[in-house]
């Protein structure tokens, strides 16, 4: 019997000997190709063009890189074109946006693209800060309650867009906002400047940048911001504007409750949509594990460099935004509650846009 172990022993060595070795990912000599489903010189295709060739160089062979642009029907043609075609060894990716993920998650016939299989590499926030003028009477959020009854007046793009954010926060305080739509977000702030809205918003970069000056001469006055979630799935302070309230915050002080229910639902996609995963670079399902790994571990050594090289953090303030970028499963979390809707969420939804702007998802 002790003989018979020794041999199965040295048979099973040989074995695994004679097994080859797992392969590691290489992409050497390979191209990668990162579809951008807008036209050139947009938000996200900036995105793509800064973290694109930054994430390459950095995957095992520094494969080359390049960046297709497939405009048409707002992003669905390219993320359509990404479902039928992409391949998934690592060689295909793209960047999404809020369109991308808006005209998912609110079951745009167009589209036969299935977003919530495929694989965020990275997802980008984009904190939100809403301010008002203070000839509407309210010197913090704490004051909130001021606005109820009042016209408030915010230039806005259309119902189900970005603005949407906002729109429906302020609604859900008891906030009745009058929107002036048609406005893009570039005629917004010289109209709020010149008085003619009374509240605003803007993501962090452009709030320190066009807003704080506003704010230290008293023409403005930041109210909250719509929170951020944490590693724990939590939505708590941004934490680039830890000293304003978040929106859950005002709400149970306005309300004396929590907000619950098919509203909250609702909220969360929402906030989720146009908060925590406003744009993303993205793999295909089916992409294996360890090409994935291959992908994480790429971009946790750029996150690291951008703490270690000044100019490279400056240029990724300046593409990215101060907030913390989420990766591998938190990215996945975030996209996930982005765009999948229950059906009470989204018949909720649906039922506040018919019953406010007549309009019909």
């Amino acid at each position: 019997m002790r003989k018979f172990f020794k041999t199965l022993a040295l048979g099973l060595v040989a074995a695994t000997m004679a097994l080859p070795a797992m392969a590691e990912v290489d992409f050497s000599g390979k191209r990668i190709e990162l579809l951008v489903p807008y036209a050139a010189g947009g938000g996200a295709d900036l995105y793509a063009r800064f973290l694109g060739p930054l994430i390459a160089e950095r995957l095992p062979g520094k494969p080359t890189l390049i960046i297709r642009n497939v405009e048409g029907a707002g992003a669905i043609a390219g993320s359509n074109q990404f479902q039928d075609r992409a391949k998934p060894d690592g060689t295909d990716l793209i960047a999404a946006s809020a369109s991308v993920m808006l005209n998912y998650a609110f079951r745009d016939p167009r589209g036969h693209y299935k977003l919530n299989e495929w694989i965020p590499i990275i997802s980008s926030a984009q904190g939100t800060v809403i301010y008002a003028s203070p000839s509407l009477g309210a010197k913090d959020a704490s004051e909130i309650a001021n606005l109820q009854g009042k016209d408030v007046v915010m230039g806005a793009n259309n119902p189900t867009g970005g603005d949407l954010r906002v729109i429906l926060a302020m609604d859900l305080l008891g906030v009745n906002i009058r929107p002036i739509f048609g406005m893009n977000r570039g005629d917004v702030y010289p109209a709020f400047q010149r008085g003619e809205v009374n509240l605003d918003f803007s993501i962090n970069n452009a709030f320190m940048e066009q807003v704080q000056p506003l704010v230290e001469e008293g023409t403005a006055v930041p109210l909250m911001t719509l929170g951020f979630t944490d590693d724990n799935g939590e939505v708590v302070r941004d934490p680039a504007q830890p000293e304003l309230p978040h929106f859950l915050e005002v709400y149970k002080n306005l309300k004396g409750e929590e907000l619950s229910g098919p509203a909250r639902q609702a909220w969360d996609a929402v906030f989720n949509l146009n908060v925590m995963a406003t744009r993303a670079i993205l793999l295909p399902a089916g992409t294996p594990q360890d090409v994935q790994d291959a992908y994480k571990a790429a971009l946790e050594q750029l996150l690291a460099d951008f703490e270690s090289n000044p100019d490279l953090k400056k240029q990724a303030v300046e593409v990215l935004g101060t907030e913390p970028q989420a990766l591998g499963e938190a990215a996945a979390r975030n996209l996930r509650a982005a765009v999948v809707f229950s059906d009470e969420a989204y018949a909720w939804l649906k039922d506040w846009l018919k019953t406010k702007f007549d309009v019909a998802l």
